[in-house]
């Protein structure tokens, strides 16, 4: 019998003869076995979550771009309390808490500009308790690694002339940078990244500030011991990649990743061993992608009623017997809440 899995994601809906205004957000629970996940309603679209390592039916969730985030108990399966910010700054999509589970990293940035910082926080009374630079601009996703030691930061840079866009790897401690990783297109900003177990970087994006978002994005790559380098190739892949590249995971396993791109209808598939494509896959408006827990293959979340599909790592190959309908997962990420937990050693 396979594991289960409990997929998460964010999502937004209007009622028949609703207007714009009238938009409801909802965190949405999906046991992929099951037909109908559970709703739970929030101020806000949420972007990303963190889970809370001593508590992981406690998560984090957070808006892109806005003053929302709150506490979820999916014990409860409710909206437990609202995080708030600073007047000056709104959050960014993302955080993380500390590996003891003492304190919630956030991204913010100010409302003025594209300068922003990472929020540090007591994880159980959300005090504010201080802040350290991201060493770029405008800080988007964040994940820690090397037991909790290091912060990886994706900086989306200001317009283009400004502060490039980069990755960079802080030591929490001291708060200084340890090593800094520019793209080599000047015209993509850094938005999501997923780290292989090599040391290996992947980077998704979207076009510069002040670009039209028809410009492109793009897919960055830096295999463990060689340089980043943004995609030109395929010429005919790349000219699909209108808008923003959105999600991005690692099977690693295969040491394939994947990447959604929403507005080119497309999933792109990448080696990680040498950063060369592999395979495109044409999906409407493909959203999320994660893991499975059994590390088979990819959750992709898509089109207009909200799918939920499923690639096989190996083959590349959809699983049509594995689609759901109706998940209202149609934010920017879905997480596969039980595969997060099992190197925290919870058992649902």
């Amino acid at each position: 019998m396979s594991k289960k899995n409990l997929i998460l994601g964010g999502g937004q809906y209007l009622e028949p003869g609703q207007s714009a205004e009238e938009m409801r957000f909802v965190f949405s629970v999906l046991q992929p076995e099951s037909d109908q996940p559970t709703l739970i309603s929030t101020d806000f679209l949420p972007h990303a979550v963190a889970l809370k390592p001593d508590q992981p039916t406690t998560l984090a969730v957070f808006e892109k771009k806005g003053p929302g985030a709150c506490e979820i108990d999916l014990n409860s399966m409710t909206l437990t309390r609202v995080i708030e910010t600073v007047p000056e700054r709104h959050f960014y999509g993302h955080g993380a808490y500390s590996a003891d589970a003492g304190l919630l990293y956030c991204t913010e940035s100010y409302l003025d500009g594209f300068k922003g910082v990472i929020a540090v926080r007591d994880a159980d009374s959300h005090q504010l308790l201080g802040e350290f630079p991201t060493y770029g601009e405008e800080p988007h996703e964040c994940q820690l690694i090397d037991d909790g030691k290091v912060m990886v930061v994706t900086n989306g840079g200001g317009r283009l002339g400004g502060d490039a866009p980069c990755v960079t790897y802080i030591d929490v401690q001291t708060e200084k940078l340890l090593d800094r990783i520019e793209m080599t297109n000047e015209r993509i900003n850094t938005g999501h990244f997923a780290l292989d177990e090599d040391g290996g970087l992947i980077v998704v994006s979207a076009p510069r500030a002040g670009l039209e978002l028809t410009d492109n994005g793009g897919v960055s790559i830096k295999p463990a011991g060689a340089p980043m380098v943004s995609k030109t190739e395929p010429a005919d892949v790349v000219a699909r990649m209108k808008g923003e590249a959105l999600s991005v995971a690692i099977h690693q396993g295969s040491r394939v990743a994947a990447v959604a791109h929403p507005d080119g209808d497309m999933v792109t598939f990448w080696s990680m061993t040498d950063g060369q494509f592999i395979k495109v896959m044409d999906f409407p408006r493909p959203r999320g992608i994660c893991l499975d827990t059994e590390d088979t293959g990819f959750f992709i979340s898509y089109g207009s009623d909200t799918r939920l599909g499923f690639v096989d790592a190996r083959t590349l190959e959809a699983d049509e017997s594995r689609v759901r309908v109706n998940t209202y997962q149609s934010g920017s990420h879905v997480f596969n809440w039980i595969r997060d937990t099992q190197n925290l050693g919870f058992e649902l």
